[in-house]
């Protein structure tokens, strides 16, 4: 396979990525939050499972499946949501309403940017 060639990336991608990886951590909080010992813990990597799963296999640039503007924005959305709410149902109000603020507003901005 040839190199590809190498796209701008810009602030909002950066913060874009930053999101995708604030989503795992939450999520593994988020279980952490629901139950108590190894059980929340087991929870929240299912959870963190579960979410890198559905962005590999739609959402990543890389991916033959990945699907188009603007189911893909409309898809990320939901998943920001699930996680706020996932975030709030472990006891994390505000860590999760400023995640899904954040990466809603980041990837709308990035959106013009995508193919």
């Amino acid at each position: 396979m040839p190199p590809q060639k190498p796209q701008d990336v810009g602030p909002w991608d950066l913060i874009a990525f930053v999101c995708e990886l604030a989503m795992i951590v939450l999520l593994v909080a988020a279980g952490h939050g629901m139950a108590g010992g190894w059980k929340g813990w087991a929870l929240g990597a299912f959870l963190a499972f579960v979410a890198i799963g559905i962005w590999a296999q739609w959402m990543a640039p890389t991916s033959d499946k990945r699907l188009v503007n603007p189911t893909r924005f409309i898809v990320q959305v939901m998943m920001f949501v699930t996680v706020a709410l996932y975030a709030a149902a472990g006891g994390l109000v505000w860590w999760g309403i400023a995640f899904a603020v954040v990466s809603i507003t980041a990837f709308a901005a990035r959106i013009r940017a995508d193919p």
